[in-house]
């Protein structure tokens, strides 16, 4: 199992959990005639069903990478148990927040945000992922739903309302170069064909005068063929590993044919820039970015604590224990 979380781990989130229950939070596992019920939290009235904690449950273990034949120790399972009920309520708390300021998602922002979420599926390989996790395609279109829906509502009470000061991601910059630099650099022309004899082939034409960037033009499969091969600038790690050796060659070099599961390459280094620290104006889109996901964070637990504070959150702990 790939979940680990020591004994003090559990209770000081089960501590913080309930601490975000405890305003207008009641316990009990009967109705009002006193009646055993199947119901194990109920939101501002709204009733969330054994059902429908199992279902979230087993999302949670899907989220988490639990098996399904996996041993899940006690304290493991508590907190898988307390974590899918936290996420229960705050889902129940956003969805009615947004009914409240008469927020919704239309079918085609569903429709795009479902394509979204099944892209890299091929043909009836989707449905197939389902059936292995034990997922209707129901519930898997609900769970989009809920999710989008209050995506919307953040964005909408929350992101467009935070703003980040030039000074302060100045500040951030001054405090934290060491975050900002570039390693080395190097500019190349590419060719990429499907063999070996075909890469021989090219690489002669090159060696004997050939220009690289008609080369490319004419046998190059790569997207970057038609603009002679140029792919830019990258620094090492960016590209595959295989290609990292194109940094010890001098501008004007061309590398050996190298070989990767997509088939056979030749380089051409037409510039280098040595490693060097950024400026502010190259690292101010990485620190907005940083700063401004950092303050939406922030902004939304303070809005969702406040939301909780003002609910009526009933839990009937002895439902939840028997599940």
């Amino acid at each position: 199992m790939n979940i680990r979380i020591t004994r003090l781990q559990l209770a000081i989130f089960t501590i913080t959990f309930l601490s975000g229950l405890c305003m207008g939070c009641e316990s009990g596992g009967s109705d009002e005639k006193g009646e055993a019920t199947d119901v194990v939290v109920v939101v501002n009235k709204e009733e969330i069903t054994r059902e429908d904690f199992q279902n979230e449950l087993k999302w949670s273990k899907r989220k988490y990478r639990v098996r399904k034949n996996d041993v899940v120790e006690p304290n493991q399972e508590t907190w898988l148990k307390m974590n899918t009920l936290n996420e229960l309520i705050q889902e129940s708390l956003l969805r009615q927040e947004a009914i409240r300021q008469g927020i919704k998602v239309t079918s085609a922002e569903f429709e795009k945000y479902l394509d979204q979420n099944k892209e890299g599926y091929k043909e009836d390989t989707f449905e197939r992922a389902l059936e292995i996790e034990e997922i209707s395609r129901y519930q898997w279109d609900e769970k989009l739903k809920a999710n989008l829906l209050i995506r919307k509502l953040t964005e909408e009470v929350i992101n467009r309302k935070i703003e980040i000061p030039e000074k302060d991601m100045l500040d951030y910059f001054n405090n934290n170069k060491e975050e900002f630099q570039k390693g080395e650099q190097v500019r190349t022309l590419h060719i990429m064909v499907e063999t070996e004899d075909e890469a021989r082939r090219i690489l002669k034409m090159v060696q004997k005068g050939k220009s690289f960037s008609d080369l490319a033009k004419e046998h190059s499969l790569g997207l970057e063929g038609k603009s002679g091969g140029d792919m830019g600038y990258f620094e090492a790690g960016q590209m595959q590993k295989e290609f990292d050796g194109v940094f010890e060659l001098d501008v004007g070099s061309v590398s050996d044919i190298i070989q990767t599961p997509y088939g056979f390459h030749i380089f051409k280094v037409v510039d280098k820039k040595p490693e060097r620290n950024m400026n502010f104006e190259e690292s101010q889109k990485q620190i907005h970015a940083k700063l401004l996901h950092e303050a939406q964070e922030k902004a939304f637990q303070k809005w969702v604590d406040e939301i909780r504070q003002k609910a009526e959150i009933i839990i009937k702990y002895e439902i939840l224990d028997s599940i």
